[in-house]
């Protein structure tokens, strides 16, 4: 893995994650597609199992410390560290456990990882707010909701990984990731 082209790769996510957010909301709660975590399941695909773990933390650190929460009164905002970091790397771990059964090159396979690893970490997301909102009334939670509409983005980004995993042969080669052998008269999928 390319450490350098994984920062770029990321600041891209970032900001493509930052600026198009409130463009691709759909619905009252905002769910959006996640590029930063579609990343990830493309590291995490071709990456050794400790760097997928770090990079997941890692990136679920940044995400932490760029959606504040907001206060009751909306006047005011809080930044809680940990909530996506925890979901980012439960959501790493998940996916190197499924990653054994997956056909690595199926833009498919992208698309149910970023599916099934943002609803997993989206899950532990509403946890840990639901926990805090207990002891700290002035964080606006309401769980439900707050479930309901991330799943959807859970959808919605599973439908963002089929679409990055038709050209994820190019991006995974960029970012330094072991490709598979070809058999010898084997056609590749991209």
């Amino acid at each position: 893995m390319n450490i350098v082209a994984v920062i770029v790769g990321g600041y891209i996510a970032f900001s493509l994650e930052l600026g198009l957010r409130n463009a691709l909301a759909v619905g009252t709660g905002g769910a959006a597609p996640s590029f930063v975590f579609v990343l990830c399941m493309i590291l995490a695909i071709g990456s050794p199992a400790g760097l997928v773990l770090w990079t997941c933390l890692v990136f679920g650190i940044i995400t932490d410390l760029t959606w504040p929460h907001e206060i009751r009164g909306g006047a005011d905002s809080i930044t809680l560290l940990g909530p996506y970091a925890l979901g980012y790397l439960f959501a790493g771990q998940f996916v190197l456990l499924l990653r054994s059964q997956i056909i690595k090159r199926n833009p498919l396979s992208l698309g149910f990882l970023c599916f099934a690893g943002f609803a997993v970490a989206q899950i532990m997301v509403v946890v840990i707010y639901t926990l805090r909102s207990a002891y700290t009334p002035e964080i606006v939670w309401e769980p439900t909701h707050q479930l309901i509409s991330r799943l959807v983005g859970a959808a919605y980004t599973g439908v963002l990984g089929v679409l990055v995993g038709l050209v994820a042969g190019p991006i995974s080669a960029a970012l330094g990731l072991h490709q598979p052998a070809q058999r010898r008269h084997a056609r590749p999928i991209y």
